[in-house]
């Protein structure tokens, strides 16, 4: 086996490790610490950070301002869903989601309601720019220099582990049934910022659609749970 032939091996087997980190470092926040602000120190701080700053020779080209269009795109798209995930929890929210569950839950690990505005704007700003440098910019561009076999489902590899890291924290806030539905939906949402930004070349493209369409609706149902 050639040398050049075990460093693509071993640089495969580093990026698959590197997406599997944020399952444990989310369990340790989530369940064994009980504590929001360490699940984002060990998430956002130990597996995400060092990682998009190390792999920032994948993304760094791709720091292009979005075209006027792609903004009109997000801003319309932005329009029609903030307003309509009001409506449809207002609506239906009671149905996977239990308020006073939840509460119990955030409050146990740390959460205050005068947190409410800054938790928002953290999970909205720096939670979406650093999962998208992690998992579209290093994760997805690291995966595209693999060998073919393995090329060829990064999308899917990065969008499933993705939306893995989400399980151990969406089944403790809905109901019994609806975190393997919601788990689906998070994965179609990375497949979508991966073409995303795949199509357009800019890693900030994903990052706003991220924030403004995934993120920001996110926080309004919380919002809206924590002044029930």
């Amino acid at each position: 086996m050639s040398t050049a032939s075990q460093l693509t091996q071993r640089r495969l087997f580093l990026v698959v490790l590197l997406t599997l980190l944020p399952w444990p470092a989310v369990w340790l926040g989530m369940y064994a610490i009980q504590s929001l602000a360490w699940t984002f120190v060990l998430y956002h701080g130990v597996c995400v950070l060092p990682a998009a700053i190390a792999g920032r020779h994948f993304w760094r080209g791709a720091l292009r301002l979005p075209t006027a269009r792609e903004l009109a795109t997000l801003l319309v798209t932005a329009a029609i869903a903030l307003p309509l995930t009001v409506i449809v929890f207002r609506w239906t929210g009671s149905t996977f989601i239990d308020r006073a569950g939840v509460m119990s839950i955030v409050t146990a690990r740390g959460f205050q309601a005068r947190w409410l505005v800054p938790l928002g704007a953290y999970f909205v700003i720096v939670n979406s720019i650093l999962e998208e440098l992690f998992w579209r910019g290093t994760v997805l561009n690291a995966l595209s220099r693999a060998p073919e076999r393995f090329r060829r489902i990064g999308a899917v590899w990065t969008a499933g582990t993705f939306a893995a890291r989400h399980y151990l924290a969406v089944r403790l806030l809905v109901r019994p049934g609806w975190a393997e539905l919601t788990v689906a939906a998070i994965a179609g949402a990375g497949v979508f910022f991966s073409w995303v930004y795949r199509r357009s070349g800019s890693i900030v493209l994903p990052i706003l659609w991220h924030a403004v369409v995934f993120d920001l609706p996110l926080i309004l149902i919380f919002a809206a749970i924590v002044k029930a």
